[in-house]
């Protein structure tokens, strides 16, 4: 199955990914786009892939955008890596939370067409968490990601 790709993590891009157990992993060079309508008029299908700045970088990206292609799940999440506090109404730290016992919501994330144009219907510029609660209801599922170990051939 082919996906439309969108990449928040810099300037606005576009392109296609698929994944197949034959062939793997395979990504089209992407274009930037400045118009939302033009990505829209490409949606010839239901479901698409997102990227943003929440997302790893190479080679752990395209790692995590295998395991969310060949899957059902439609969100990745990955270990949280910085202190978690729970604070008070005032601001001030009440506990420290064990953040091994939390996952981060990231990107690679499947969406659908419909909530990708309800999203920008509100809002002009791509916010990771905006979209989250606006659409949290298609978002049930989820994959812990975890890279292993990535072997390099020289």
């Amino acid at each position: 199955m082919k996906y439309l790709l969108l990449n928040f993590k810099e300037t606005p891009t576009y392109g296609w990914v698929e994944y197949s157990k034959d062939k793997g992993l395979i990504k089209s060079e992407e274009k930037d786009f400045t118009n939302l309508n033009e990505i829209m008029n490409l949606m010839n299908h239901e479901t698409c892939v997102i990227i943003d700045e929440l997302a790893t970088d190479e080679p752990t990206l395209s790692i995590s955008l295998e395991n969310i292609l060949k899957s059902d799940y439609s969100i990745t999440t990955q270990k949280v890596t910085n202190a978690i506090k729970r604070i008070n109404s005032s601001g001030k730290v009440i506990k420290h939370l064990d953040r091994d016992n939390y996952q981060r919501l990231s990107t690679p994330i499947k969406a659908n067409r419909e909530s990708i144009k309800k999203y920008f219907e509100e809002y002009s510029d791509w916010d990771f968490e905006k979209y989250l609660k606006l659409n949290n209801h298609s978002y049930k599922d989820y994959q812990t990601f975890e890279a292993g170990l990535i072997l390099e051939s020289k």
